[in-house]
């Protein structure tokens, strides 16, 4: 309701968006009883992937709503033990409100909170164990975004946030560009590096995940 009553009286932007995108996981899953299994994922695992995200902004507020789902299939090795083939699906929604805090010539600053939800499943077995662990967590999240406007066409966009709740805690950064290159039309470039530490329990078998995931996306934006 808030929302509908400012776009009333104010002028909105809107805009929406995807892209491709190339990511590499390094960690460990710690499984309790079977061991530790050694997360290593990159685009020769990759299976299938969609995501999307949009924003609503009136120069002052800004509103994000984010998801993807990802999915990886691949040969590891659990510790002790022969390798493993293993299913890892990953589905995340976020949603925040920044606040433009800050505007001088081409200096932008937005400080940010929402929440975000995070959704792990790995089926894997070997030649003497198999587990199918699932799990979810809830966390708030707070961030700071600093745009720095390089000339009327390009940008120069920069992140950093860090989330907690559910999960243990989760820390990620990231910096690209984006170009206007038609009227209403954004593509960008980007780099970024996530730490995630995760506890969960399924069926009774408690697990421990720890890994760092770095990106590189392509996006494109209709505003």
């Amino acid at each position: 309701a808030s929302l509908l009553a400012s776009i009333a009286n104010a002028e909105w932007n809107y805009g929406i968006g995807s892209g491709i995108g190339a990511s590499s996981y390094d960690g460990d899953l710690k499984i309790s009883g079977l061991g530790t299994l050694d997360v290593e994922y990159d685009q020769d695992d990759f299976e299938s992937g969609i995501g999307a995200a949009g924003f609503a902004t009136d120069g002052t507020w800004v509103f994000n709503l984010s998801g993807s789902s990802v999915e990886y299939e691949s040969k590891d090795s659990i510790s002790g033990q022969a390798s493993t083939k293993n299913t890892f699906e990953r589905t995340f929604a976020e949603f925040t409100v920044g606040y433009v805090a800050y505007q001088k010539d081409a200096i932008t600053l937005t400080p940010y909170l929402g929440i975000n939800y995070t959704n792990h499943d790995w089926e894997f077995k070997s030649s003497t164990d198999k587990a199918d662990l699932e799990d979810s967590w809830i966390d708030a999240v707070f961030g700071l975004k600093f745009a720095y406007k390089i000339n009327d066409e390009w940008t120069w966009n920069n992140s950093a946030n860090y989330s907690a709740g559910d999960s243990e805690g989760c820390f990620g950064v990231k910096t690209g560009v984006s170009w206007e290159f038609a009227e209403h039309w954004v593509a960008g470039a980007n780099v970024g590096y996530e730490s995630e530490e995760l506890e969960g329990t399924d069926g009774g078998q408690d697990f421990d995940y720890d890994t760092d995931v770095t990106t590189f996306g392509l996006t494109i934006a209709y505003t």
